[in-house]
């Protein structure tokens, strides 16, 4: 059975790399809101009561004030306490805009889903990631991969896709002890695989910020300590509505 390369995106940012004294241009990560408080109850009626059982609430990190629901028919709706009022500031519907294959004939499609972070791509510009889920079993492990349509959102309710079918998140184990002597002799009893995808947005003066992907790739093979995990990296650049990453090299 073949290996594949783990790709697993975090919600990082790092310096400029033009000037390191110059702030970082930050994602922001949404943090969830609690179901049984009083605040999402009045977040849920300010969005015309679309809650239901795969509702969340997430307040943007950076400000107090803005929340963000998403729900089952992949809406994204932002909501804004003025003053002790919680008022609907637009809404997304994203219901139709995944139609991504399978990026493999081994794996099945589970799901696809907002990912809670806000992108940059200018001083008043954001964007959202769509993810679609693939994934299959093995005997004694088993596959995920995930591919996010990175989309600009606008303030009427449109939006543009910016980036498509990123490797967004996976992770491999395969199974390698087969008898009793294999799980007596080690406690790794898997070919692990996993990558952490940092991304970076430079301001070079122009419309958008360019966005850098910068993956670290991890291989762990089975029988040995972790200490002999090897890590590769790989550097892409890409300018938004104009290309998808490539090597920066």
């Amino acid at each position: 059975m073949k290996k594949t390369i783990i790709l697993l995106l975090t919600v990082t940012t790092l310096p400029s790399m033009a000037n390191e004294n110059i702030s970082a241009i930050k994602s922001i990560a949404l943090v969830a809101v609690k179901k049984d408080s009083t605040q999402y109850v009045r977040i849920c009626n300010a969005a015309d009561n679309k809650c239901g059982i795969e509702t969340k609430i997430w307040q943007d990190k950076g400000l107090n004030d803005v929340f963000y629901l998403t729900n089952s028919s992949l809406e994204l709706i932002k909501i804004k306490n003025n003053n002790g009022a919680y008022v609907n500031e637009g809404l997304w519907r994203f219901d139709e805009k995944n139609k991504s294959t399978s990026p493999d004939e081994e794996l099945n499609k589970e799901g696809l889903y907002i990912y809670p972070a806000l992108y940059p791509l200018s001083k008043s510009k954001q964007a959202v990631a769509l993810v679609s889920k693939w994934a299959t079993s093995y005997s004694g492990g088993g596959r995920e991969e995930e591919y996010a349509d990175f989309v600009m959102i606008n303030n009427d309710g449109s939006y543009e896709t910016v980036f498509k079918n990123i490797p967004f998140s996976s992770k491999e184990m395969i199974r390698a002890c087969f008898s009793e002597a294999d799980y007596a002799k080690t406690s790794h009893c898997h070919d692990e695989n996993w990558s952490i995808l940092n991304l970076k947005f430079i301001d070079d003066g122009k419309k958008y910020y360019s966005w850098k992907f910068t993956t670290k790739s991890y291989n762990w093979p089975a029988f040995t300590d972790k200490s002999s995990t090897s890590v590769t990296v790989d550097e892409n650049v890409a300018y938004p509505f104009q290309s998808q990453p490539h090597s920066s090299e």
